[in-house]
């Protein structure tokens, strides 16, 4: 299962200070549940972190207009993310730099595949050549038994936050629950979870439309954002016997070799 999320109703917010994991009161069933294990997989689904953490630097240096961190405030950003997830300044300054030569705009995409009429899949990429690479992968996903379909009612989409309140609490705010579930009514996210009471981190779910905006407002409101992604959840899941898994996961490590491959969602359990 590469990804896997649903959503919690503000008002149903509840904390834990003993288990680092989403905990929530919700009427039904909630695939929460499943989030511990999806993002303890993240980072090794994404084997080439760098190569990820580049396509964010060059998005900044073009959507910002400049490679100056002084006056690029999101490239400010990236930047401090990068050396987060210990990239080494050194490589960061490259970057930058070959990214102020680099004239052609990088822009996301994303393919829809559904395989072998079992698996539905949402793949996003990031490239400035969308028809090269489309047709460098065309071969490869039908002879893996896939095909390009729109598989939009499979899935359902959100933008995700994950973030962590970084300033003390005033004395009008008497809880970190108070303070998250009065900030996610105020500032326009529509659900919202503490993750890890101990260390103020927590996660905003809003309209994918309002990922950019939301966060920029959040990092205004005392909040250090460590990741904002535009994810999607399966309405349905499959189970794969293993013949299938097998053959599933070799067709998954090809995809994840298409350059500038970011995200894979499925609906696999």
């Amino acid at each position: 299962m590469l990804r896997n999320f649903s959503r919690i109703g503000i008002k149903n917010i509840k904390l834990s200070f003993n288990e680092v994991q989403p905990v929530r009161y919700m009427a039904g069933h909630s695939k929460w549940a499943n989030i511990k294990h999806i993002k303890a997989q993240k980072d090794g689904l994404r084997a080439a972190l760098f190569e990820k953490i580049a396509r964010q630097l060059r998005l900044a240096v073009q959507e910002g207009k400049s490679a100056d961190p002084a006056v690029n405030s999101l490239l400010r950003s990236e930047i401090d993310n990068a050396l987060k997830r210990n990239m080494p300044m050194g490589t960061i300054q490259n970057t930058i730099k070959k990214c102020q030569h680099n004239k052609a705009q990088l822009k996301k995409h994303r393919f829809d595949i559904r395989y072998r009429r079992k698996v539905y899949m949402i793949c996003s990429i990031y490239s400035d050549n969308l028809p090269g690479i489309k047709m460098d992968v065309t071969a490869m996903i039908k002879k893996s038994g896939a095909e390009f379909v729109d598989v939009s009612h499979m899935f359902e989409d959100f933008g995700l936050i994950e973030a962590r309140y970084a300033s003390p609490l005033t004395s009008t705010e008497t809880s970190l629950e108070e303070k998250v579930t009065e900030d996610a009514i105020q500032l326009g996210a529509e659900d919202v979870e503490i993750v890890d009471a101990a260390t103020a981190a927590v996660n905003f779910i809003c309209s994918p439309t309002h990922l950019t905006g939301l966060s920029k407002t959040l990092e205004q409101n005392g909040y250090s954002i460590e990741n904002s992604e535009h994810v999607f959840t399966p309405n349905s899941l499959v189970q794969l016997d293993e013949d299938e898994k097998k053959a599933y996961h070799v067709f998954i490590k090809k995809l994840r070799g298409v350059p500038g491959m970011e995200d894979i969602y499925d609906n696999v359990e």
